[in-house]
């Protein structure tokens, strides 16, 4: 997933004309002055400390997506509660059988450059997408009137508004797209417009008042690139930022949450981070051992003690993000270390555990479980690996226990996680399976009744947990450190989306 680089040129007045000794000195004096001061920022003009870079203009070719959503929309989109939304569609229906969608647009929309947004805009960008996951069961796509779209499918596809709704599914101007596909400037419809971007160093967004959302609050955003928390920090006690990145953070969190000068502004989020076992592999092919090491990790201590504010300890097979659609009565074995013993039955068990040497939360709580798990009679050795090792794991099935994020979950609805992710026999990861198993999720890709996938979704969890492949280690946070005087800021629970209530956010300096 280029825009040209516009770089800031620092000019200096060079004095020519002769002064006195003392009248030289005061010049030089006031010059100095004005110069060590830090540029003021405008009322509205926010400062944000970003561990990434932009990436890309083409929200389909890797841009950096919790920022994209201030530029771009697509037809639905996911709000800060995590449940779909309207956007350039303002409604959408699906057919009883799911084989025929229509969707009715909004009108009075247009795009950064001008172009405006309607169903020959539309198809334009379908048409640039096609294959692309939101597409991938459409057989066609007509437009009856300029306002309305209609989508016929392959097959049911229940999903298909989530799949939508996923960022690299954003709609640009058809005027940008260039003849193979990418685009030649960023040409979104979103609050904001990208107006610099220097690489690996900062990207400036400006408010677009035409936004057919309403003219943003905010008036000019900056990105600043800080990949490391501690320089994050740091450039937000001196003032150079006004929020800060929390990925990742949790030093800054527990420096600065007693501040008043600052806030932490925080959501439970849609990921997860979990304890994979390889169940095709010994001793983790034995469910007593899985059971036994479940019964001997107490993270809702674990997490409460070692990252507050940057967690919030396991409550499900998914995030509470999901809502309706976690079973309430799936959850991890509860702590028990004497059961954990009686497991073992005296059994010496050695496994090692894999994980993301760079995850700093990870890092931190590799050597906790080995010493839990220590008490149980198992052995543990710590392999840090970097993400690519990692992932080679996982992959591969070379490891015994893995800490990982719980991926695969791009959207509100969870059969992607199921099914391409880990728990399907033909999914990518695949570390548990069964022919019921898979016939359940089947059956969940094929439902059409909301009620009845909600039911799916609760016996998919307590098949796949009756086995123990894994245990859940937290629920992620989102997480944003700010100067206490910015207000209605409600960040989001979809990772991808965390800052798209920006243009909401009201700046009072100078006030906590």
């Amino acid at each position: 997933m280029a825009l040209m680089n516009i770089k800031r040129n620092i000019k200096m007045k060079i004095i020519k004309r002769f002064f006195s000794a003392s009248a030289l000195a005061a010049a030089l004096l006031a010059v100095f002055s004005v110069s060590c001061e830090k540029p003021q920022k405008a009322a509205q003009e926010l400062v944000i400390g970003e561990q990434f870079d932009l990436q890309s203009i083409d929200p389909k070719e890797g841009m950096l997506d919790d920022t994209q959503i201030l530029i771009y929309n697509g037809l639905i989109e996911i709000d800060s509660s995590f449940r779909l939304t309207p956007a350039l569609a303002e409604s959408w229906t699906m057919s009883d059988d799911g084989l025929v969608w229509t969707f009715n647009l909004r009108r009075g929309v247009k795009f950064h450059d001008g172009e405006a947004w309607n169903a020959a805009a539309a198809l334009d960008n379908f048409k640039r997408l096609d294959g692309y996951p939101g597409l991938a069961d459409a057989a066609d796509v007509d437009a009856p009137d300029d306002y309305t779209l209609v989508l016929k499918m392959k097959r049911p596809v229940y999903n298909l508004a989530s799949n939508l709704a996923r960022t690299m599914m954003s709609m640009v101007s058809p005027k940008a797209i260039n003849a193979d596909g990418s685009l030649e400037y960023e040409a979104g419809s979103g609050p904001y417009k990208l107006t610099s971007w220097e690489k690996n160093a900062e990207y400036v967004f400006e408010a677009f008042d035409e936004f057919w959302g309403g003219k943003p609050a905010l008036r000019k955003i900056t990105f600043k690139v800080i990949p490391d928390a501690a320089s994050r920090a740091l450039a937000l006690e001196t003032g150079d930022i006004d929020m800060m990145s929390g990925y990742q953070s949790l030093a800054a969190v527990k420096k600065l949450q007693n501040d008043p000068r600052f806030q932490i502004i925080k959501k439970t989020q849609n990921t997860s981070e979990f304890l994979l076992f390889n169940m095709k592999k010994k001793p983790l092919d034995d469910y007593n051992v899985r059971a036994a090491i479940a019964c001997a990790l107490d993270f809702n201590l674990i997490v409460t003690q070692l990252l507050p504010g940057l967690a919030s300890p396991p409550s499900g097979f998914f995030s509470p993000a999901y809502s309706e659609l976690v079973n309430p009565n799936v959850k991890n074995p509860p702590y028990n270390l004497e059961s954990a013993r009686e497991l073992l039955k005296g059994k010496q068990i050695a496994v090692s555990l894999t994980y993301n040497a760079a995850n700093s939360e990870d890092a931190l709580l590799a050597p906790v479980i080995q010493d839990m798990l220590a008490r149980a009679g198992i052995t543990v050795t710590l392999n840090a690996v970097d993400g690519g090792a990692l992932d080679d794991a996982l992959e591969n099935k070379t490891f015994d226990m893995a800490l990982a994020g719980q991926s695969f979950i791009p959207t509100d609805d969870t059969l992607f996680h199921y099914r391409q992710g880990y728990w399907h026999s033909q999914s990518y990861y695949n570390m548990y399976s069964s022919d019921k198993l898979d016939a359940l999720i089947d059956e969940l890709a094929g439902t059409m009744n909301a009620e009845k996938r909600k039911e799916l979704n609760w016996e998919i969890q307590r098949e796949i947990a009756a086995q123990i492949p894994f245990v859940m280690v937290f629920h992620r946070n989102s997480v944003r450190i700010a100067q206490a005087g910015i207000h209605n800021f409600d960040i989001s629970a979809g990772v991808w989306h965390i800052n798209r209530a920006l243009k909401d956010a009201v700046i009072e300096r100078g006030k906590k």
